[in-house]
């Protein structure tokens, strides 16, 4: 026997259903129970969805299909880089995506100058890439950098920020370059070893792949080991093409993931928190990235990319409890630096470069419109500073 609500004490009686704030099916669940009235199940999943708290703390998002890079035609057409540190020095690692390929070459600092001209060393080697696949890490998206793309008409790609499987490749690179010199005396031969070592795949090497020849290691070799051999890149595009698509087959049905649905401008989101963090920030979509699964979302007076995987959608109600997370320092890891306002995206159309809009980092839409003399400052943890007016005697 259920007691039938009149609509007088419904509103009361969905405050005491969500007391404790329980997720939709609980609640439901406590209700069927003991009351009833007609339209109470949606009530109740509006009302769940609606709460602020309950939006503030959540679960991470479920993962979605793996979206592999599909394989490039040509050996050294697109490749991965990132920074790494391995026993206090500071390495840049790139890797072909064709061949898996890697360079690995210390930096003498941590500056974009140091940077382009360890890749101008290792391209002057094997060529100019058409496609360089980075994080946004502030060597990657100085204006230096892009206009160091500019002119080898290169493409540059980044990854959605706190998403580093996004540049899956330039990550597992630097795990086996680490795993390999901490196992090693001499990391030069190392590297050595491991561009001889065949594919699985394919039983070709990475220097066979890309150079069309297998270098001479400390193996003893036949002569006709190492000469030069014509390769079927079809065959072998092909090979690499169907075990990417055996590991996301694997992939998908391990973590039963599904895609995730779309979101379109003006939806309200939650963000998930930074490591160390635990509430989901309000935002609002802005617009579809260019890179697939990215957005750019508008929290309080800046502007995030955020990967799709790190947005759960939410309620204008329950956004309305919080409406400014814009000075509280939760994304001053982000803050752009005083020479970049801008997070560089894929270059496709160079020419328009200084006519490319600051989007994808924090920016303060007040700071732009306030007088030049008196803008307030940002610090690196995201608090504004208005310096004080003086009188000009």
């Amino acid at each position: 026997m259920r007691i039938v609500i009149p609509p007088t004490l419904r509103s009361h009686m969905l405050s005491l259903i969500h007391q404790s704030h329980l997720g939709i099916i609980k609640c439901k669940q406590r209700a069927r129970e003991v009351m009833y009235w007609p339209g109470m199940n949606s009530e109740i999943e509006q009302l769940v969805k609606d709460c602020e708290k309950c939006a503030t703390f959540q679960n991470k998002q479920p993962p979605e299909p793996l979206n592999p890079t599909p394989v490039p035609d040509l050996p050294y057409a697109v490749v991965g880089c990132d920074l790494f540190d391995f026993e206090s020095k500071k390495y840049i690692v790139v890797v072909d995506y064709y061949s898996k390929y890697i360079d690995c070459v210390e930096l003498q600092s941590q500056s974009s100058f140091a940077t382009i001209e360890t890749l101008k060393c290792i391209f002057g080697t094997h060529g100019i890439p058409r496609e360089i696949r980075s994080d946004n890490g502030p060597q990657f998206s100085s204006c230096e950098f892009r206009n160091f793309c500019h002119e080898l008409d290169i493409k540059h790609v980044t990854s959605s920020p706190h998403f580093q499987s996004s540049n899956g490749a330039a990550e597992r690179a630097v795990q086996t370059v680490k795993r390999l010199w901490r196992k090693s005396v001499d990391k030069q031969l190392a590297l050595l070893n491991y561009r001889t070592t065949p594919i699985e795949e394919i039983n070709l090497s990475p220097s066979q792949l890309l150079m069309g020849r297998r270098p001479r290691n400390t193996l003893p070799a036949a002569s006709d080991i190492l000469r030069p051999k014509g390769q079927n890149h079809d065959i072998i595009k092909q090979s690499l093409q169907s075990a990417k698509d055996k590991q996301k087959t694997a992939f998908d049905i391990k973590n039963r993931s599904k895609e995730l649905l779309p979101l379109y401008p003006t939806d309200p989101v939650r963000i998930m928190p930074q490591q160390g963090g635990k509430e989901w920030v309000p935002g609002t979509i802005v617009r579809h990235h260019e890179a697939p699964r990215s957005y750019i979302v508008q929290v309080g007076n800046r502007r995030l990319r955020r990967n799709r995987k790190h947005l759960r959608s939410s309620t204008h109600k329950a956004n309305e409890a919080v409406n400014n997370y814009a000075d509280n320092g939760k994304f001053h890891d982000e803050s752009p630096s005083k020479d970049n306002l801008q997070e560089p995206t894929a270059l496709q159309e160079p020419t328009n470069l200084t006519h490319t809009p600051a989007i994808e980092t924090e920016i303060s839409d007040a700071s732009q419109r306030a007088d030049t003399s008196i803008a307030p400052k940002t610090t690196r943890s995201g608090r504004h500073i208005i310096p004080p007016k003086k009188l000009d005697l």
